[in-house]
């Protein structure tokens, strides 16, 4: 049997969890609903669409060209399929709040595969320092905003900690149970998103080079990823109609054909520009702790396991900041295990980490700079942020006829076609469209019996002449997707995400 003492709680731990618990579940919720829209296109386009057009709601000509090319596995969009048959059971059927849903379930998940992964690696962590590696663990900055996602790469991420939560969990018990666990979990994770294939390469070589596991264990658990893989074959047939093999689909047309570089080619270090950039300034901390902890504990799981995942995929062309987000979650581990590391390497002089009032001032830095971020992640969109503006029309003006001009070509709505976007479209609404509010006939876009609404981006609002025009016509600013707050926020931890700030001004 499995020694189940390793899920004790220690008195430090129960009283984290009873204080703070409600907290983690109130911010996730509260990100879950902000974070309208999705961080990339794929993550609804390729579930979200692909389960609408199994419930019937959307053509086959409209879906993205990835369906046609059968390189989508179809468990996550049989998982998606449902989730939504049963919202539509309830009588939900209002696209935004769908997908605020389906955000919140992921987010719920997410906060149960976190607390049974901080558990088991408590034990790497001093008793003083472990509220603190509990607390992160949920609620590094940008975490709640990867972990709210109802994403290919989030889920897979998910299976890949309980991986690891089950290695270091057992990590002394060799029994066959222990080796079908870890291929069932790695197996999921892979029919989540293919690529984590790296990750459960890096999890097999550490059970036979590091952990020394019998042949047959290792055998055993490759042989339960592969069946898990084989019986992805009936979720991809339920998709498409058709016997597919859509692992091999994907890598023939992403590598093999190099469809995947017509979407951008980088250079391989850009990951190494990535973790240092994109946590804003905790970024250096999480490289230093990733080099750290590869120098000092070498034998590590998880430094086995995202060690050729980002070897690999920096020797692919095409590069995303997404790709990263299935080893998002070992971030705050590898800190606070770095963090220990030097300290018992280095004297306590040299690191002033006995100094009361240094520790005190320096976890306050580090508290002040990750609510910051918190508060920038929970009060916005997600991705571009276009789609906090259409389902904030949808809220407010729901009901009403309305008529939208549009400056400068900066639709909020994803008018694509194909592919179709059943949830976040105009169809609803008359846009008109204007090259800028200079325009002499500006006020002739207006229609009678409508509520008018303007949408202008900041870089169309040229200065003090604009605002007072946009006066003379009488439009009061009733919403901006980027609260002026947040964009010093943002220029301070990703400038990239004040790209596309958007007003909404309504006519009096």
């Amino acid at each position: 049997m499995f020694n189940s003492q390793s899920f004790i709680i220690t008195p430090t731990i129960k009283i984290a969890y009873s204080k703070w618990f409600l907290i983690v579940l109130f911010l996730y919720t509260i990100v879950a609903y902000k974070s309208s829209g999705y961080h990339q296109e794929d993550e609804h386009y390729q579930l979200i669409e692909f389960a609408n057009y199994k419930l019937g709601l959307v053509p086959e000509d409209r879906l993205a060209w990835e369906f046609k090319e059968q390189i989508r596995p179809g468990f996550q969009p049989m998982i998606c399929y449902f989730f939504l048959k049963g919202f539509h059971l309830v009588g939900i059927h209002d696209g935004y709040t769908i997908t605020f849903l389906l955000r919140a379930i992921s987010g719920l998940f997410s906060i149960f595969v976190i607390s049974r992964f901080v558990r088991v690696y408590r034990s790497y962590i001093d008793s003083s320092l472990q509220p603190y590696f509990f607390l992160l663990s949920y609620l590094l900055w940008f975490l709640p905003y990867i972990n709210v996602r109802f994403s290919s790469e989030n889920w897979s991420g998910l299976f890949f900690l309980l991986t690891l939560t089950i290695i270091e969990q057992f990590k002394n018990n060799q029994a066959l149970k222990k080796y079908l666990f870890i291929g069932i979990l790695l197996g999921i994770s892979i029919l989540f998103r293919y690529q984590s294939a790296l990750l459960a390469l890096g999890i097999v070589l550490w059970l036979l080079l590091v952990h020394k596991s019998k042949i047959r264990d290792v055998l055993t658990t490759s042989f339960i990823i592969l069946t898990v893989l084989c019986l992805g074959m009936i979720f991809d047939y339920w998709l498409y109609g058709e016997i597919t093999c859509t692992i091999y689909n994907y890598f023939n047309v992403n590598l093999i054909k190099g469809v995947s570089t017509s979407f951008g080619v980088s250079p391989f270090y850009e990951y190494i520009y990535y973790v240092i950039t994109a946590p804003g300034p905790f970024g250096i901390f999480i490289l230093l702790a990733f080099l750290i902890v590869s120098f000092y504990d070498p034998k590590n799981a998880i430094i086995w396991a995202i060690t050729p995942f980002i070897l690999i995929h920096s020797l692919i062309p095409h590069k995303e900041l997404r790709f990263l987000f299935p080893i998002a979650n070992v971030a705050p581990f590898l800190i606070f295990h770095a963090f220990l590391i030097i300290k018992n390497k280095l004297s306590a002089s040299t690191l002033l980490i006995n100094n009361k009032p240094v520790t005190i001032l320096i976890l306050t830095l580090f508290f002040i700079i990750n609510c910051t971020g918190l508060i920038g992640i929970a009060s916005t969109g997600a991705g571009t942020k276009r789609t906090a503006v259409t389902e904030w029309i949808h809220r407010n003006y729901g009901t009403d006829k309305l008529n939208i001009i549009i400056i400068n070509v900066q639709n909020p709505y994803m008018d694509w076609g194909p592919p179709k976007n059943t949830y976040y479209s105009s169809s609803q609404v008359n846009l008109e469209y204007v090259n800028s509010i200079w325009q002499e006939d500006f006020l002739t876009h207006k229609k009678k019996g409508y509520k008018n609404l303007l949408v202008i981006s900041d870089e169309d609002i040229t200065g003090e002449r604009a605002i007072q025009r946009l006066k003379t016509f009488h439009l009061v600013k009733v919403y901006k997707n980027i609260p002026d707050f947040l964009t010093i926020v943002y220029r301070f931890y990703d400038p990239d995400m004040n790209d596309l700030r958007l007003n909404v001004y309504e006519f009096e």
